[in-house]
């Protein structure tokens, strides 16, 4: 990327900037995109609180339907694995 000048925001002067999110300016060593740094780290942070509440929802769920759910996938399996035993017993 070519490097390029950019007006620092702290101490006013211009720098070398070359398009990275952590450049610093060579005058005041002041990071370049600062505001920008600060919006990404509270939209990960806005993210996470969300994804936390889906988590409680999910651990709210009716612990019976959970309970069923889960006999359920274990039969399935324990179905397939039959057929699968039979087959080989059968072929073999």
């Amino acid at each position: 990327m070519a490097k390029q000048e950019l007006k620092c925001p702290h101490c006013k002067e211009w720098t070398v900037w070359q398009g990275q999110l952590h450049d610093r300016c060579i005058n005041c060593n002041a990071l370049l995109e600062e505001e920008k740094i600060n919006k990404l780290n509270k939209l990960a942070a806005k993210k996470e609180a969300q994804e936390a509440v889906e988590q409680a929802k999910i651990a709210k769920q009716n612990p019976i339907v959970r309970k069923i759910s889960n006999y359920a996938a274990t039969l399935f399996i324990g179905i397939i694995l039959s057929i699968i035993a039979v087959v080989v017993l059968v072929a073999g």
